[in-house]
């Protein structure tokens, strides 16, 4: 269809029905790979800091190039029947849509074409492939992204916003907030009736915002999607507050200045903020280039015993993504060698020092693993922890609600901006 509702062509896609394939007979492993959104910001980062030309290619009926190792026989299409050869069936040479395979052997095709041009395979993130060019003698990186959506410019995520806000969910006529408010709810229905499929369609649509271009709606996104199966009228108030948010700020879209043109990361948690199961939220986000390319804000499980340990426990799931970016950049030829230290910042002196520590305490002897951990990472090299005051942690506000000033100050911290 055109913009203005007319036909613009007719098209018709010759599909499979793969949920009549057999394990093991005609279809073997399915697992294809896909690049992390980290992975994505991190390479924009690094493109805005080296000045680099950004090019998007979409490879049409992507899934149609890949190579078959099965033998896989389908029915003649209908309307194409050869006559007087109504019993014989096709055998397919080529991947179709609707294949369990189809990804894992386009992604094949891809890597197999890709490798043989002499791109390397970076071993830390299998979508990644970079090669020096000898013409130009510059540095040319490839990502492998498959049918991922992405906002490609601020005015689809304004448009994308403007969608599910509007004709979506219906919310048009919703006023407008400028900030997310600490949200305070509970577990419980009280009575009135919700649409649980509505609100799981709301709580994806935000999630998907906030894993691609949103870290200021972690928290809250994350915290409300906590209550998809026992919900009630107040769970759709307060997402009601978050499309309020949104609306508020729907310009708002990460921004990478360039500078500075190291990894720096921020950690923190919240202790028993949770009074019905006293578990505690932790928060980490990495920054390069002047805004956030990887973020979280995440229930932990298990149960700690004071804020040191809480704290502690967030540095190590920081640790863990901290050297996982530095095993992406080190293979990428525009890095600059020998590699330095990830410094990550956290508010608490105590968790410093027991992060620097090499005492065994037996009272927190259910967290030697972690403990263990970041001090193998910090004698490595990999990371170092540095004392922030809380009221400078960018990672605070993906802990708990903050007031105004701090979360915009948080926002704009992290290259959140308005465009």
């Amino acid at each position: 269809m055109k913009v203005d509702g007319s036909i613009d062509k007719y098209k018709a896609r010759l599909v499979i029905q793969g949920f009549s394939q057999k394990e093991g007979i005609d279809f073997f492993d399915t697992y294809a790979p896909v690049a992390r959104i980290s992975t994505i910001r991190l390479l924009l980062a690094l493109a805005a800091i080296h000045d680099l030309v950004i090019h998007q290619m979409d490879v049409k009926t992507a899934f149609l190039n890949g190579n078959l190792d099965e033998e896989i026989y389908r029915k003649q299409p209908k309307g194409f029947v050869m006559p007087g050869h109504e019993s014989k069936v096709c055998k397919l040479k080529k991947s179709l849509y609707g294949l369990k395979q189809a990804p894992k052997q386009w992604h094949q095709k891809f890597d197999d074409v890709v490798l043989s041009n002499g791109f390397s395979l970076n071993q830390a993130d299998k979508c990644v492939y970079s090669k020096f060019d000898a013409s130009s003698k510059g540095v040319i990186i490839c990502l492998y992204v498959d049918d991922m959506l992405i906002f490609g410019t601020d005015q689809d995520q304004v448009n994308k916003t403007k969608e599910f806000l509007s004709s979506t969910f219906d919310m048009k006529d919703l006023g407008e907030a400028e900030v997310i408010l600490g949200i305070r709810i509970k577990r419980g229905n009280n009575g009135t009736s919700v649409s649980q499929l509505e609100y799981s369609r709301a709580i994806g649509c935000h999630m998907y915002a906030m894993i691609s271009t949103r870290p200021d709606i972690a928290f809250a996104v994350g915290k409300l999607s906590r209550y998809t199966s026992n919900l009630s009228a107040l769970h759709w108030q307060a997402l009601g507050r978050v499309f309020q948010y949104l609306k508020g700020t729907m310009d708002y879209g990460l921004t990478y200045s360039g500078y500075p043109s190291v990894i720096e990361g921020y950690s923190d948690a919240s202790w028993i903020n949770n009074m019905e199961d006293h578990s505690f939220t932790s928060g980490w986000v990495f920054l390069l280039g002047g805004g956030a390319i990887s973020w979280a804000s995440k229930k932990q499980t298990c149960i700690t015993s004071s804020t040191m340990e809480s704290e502690l426990v967030a540095l190590a799931t920081a640790g863990n993504e901290a050297e996982w970016l530095r095993n992406l950049v080190y293979e990428i030829p525009l890095w600059p060698k020998p590699m330095s230290t990830i410094s990550i910042r956290c508010d608490s002196a105590a968790t410093l020092a027991k992060a620097y520590s090499q005492v065994y305490n037996g009272k927190s002897r259910h967290l030697g693993i972690r403990h263990s951990m970041i001090c193998e990472l910090i004698m490595n090299g990999v990371i170092s922890v540095e004392f922030v005051r809380t009221q400078l942690n960018l990672a605070d506000h993906l802990t708990k609600g903050l007031a105004r000033d701090l979360v915009r100050k948080a926002a704009i911290g992290m290259g959140l901006k308005s465009t």
